[in-house]
């Protein structure tokens, strides 16, 4: 069996000059933009690292005083604290003082009085000791200033719950011995 052969013509390849020209044009041009591109990623990269070492600097900045901050906090807790403990210690004394003789002796008040200043002494003693854990003189670590901060804060918070449940309770009982003594009068 014969195979019929189709007759093939060559061609010989054909440049466009001016295809190719502007071909090369559009790849020189695409570098100049990528070129353009990559000094203004690394123009940004370089603003990025500026940023960068900023916000180390300014983290390493917070780790120094970030102690300091939370000193200062605890300070002004325990200065509220104490402030309001004298406070209502000095609302007690100036009630007290305007109580009538005649239903509480002289020795009743001063001892509801010796009552009501121990929670003031427990308060004194609270500022005190936060002092001594401020003081650049103690010898002991950050976390122990911290630990004993927070202590005189929560033993000042009880001092003053205490302070006013002293306070309350023994104006409820007078308040109480007043009717009660009203009602005896009535009675006779």
């Amino acid at each position: 069996m014969l195979i019929p052969s189709l007759k093939s013509h060559a061609q010989f390849a054909t440049i466009d000059f001016s295809n190719l020209t502007q071909a090369i044009l559009s790849f020189l041009q695409d570098g100049d933009n990528m070129a353009t591109t990559t000094a203004q990623f690394l123009q940004n990269l370089g603003v990025m690292q500026e940023q960068l070492e900023f916000l180390k600097e300014m983290n390493e900045r917070y780790k120094e005083v970030r102690s300091d901050l939370y000193k200062v906090q605890e300070v002004i807790r325990i200065a509220n604290n104490y402030e309001m403990n004298i406070r209502m210690f000095s609302f007690y004394i100036d009630r007290l003082k305007n109580i009538d003789s005649e239903h509480l002796q002289y020795y009743q008040i001063k001892s509801l009085v010796n009552q009501g200043f121990q929670y003031l002494l427990i308060s004194s003693r609270e500022v005190k000791r936060a002092r001594e854990y401020l003081s650049s003189k103690s010898e002991m670590s950050e976390d122990q200033r911290r630990r004993g901060l927070e202590d005189c804060d929560r033993k000042l918070c009880k001092a003053n719950v205490a302070m006013y449940n002293h306070i309350d309770d023994t104006f409820s009982n007078l308040d109480n011995g007043k009717l009660l003594a009203n009602a005896i009068n009535e009675l006779d």
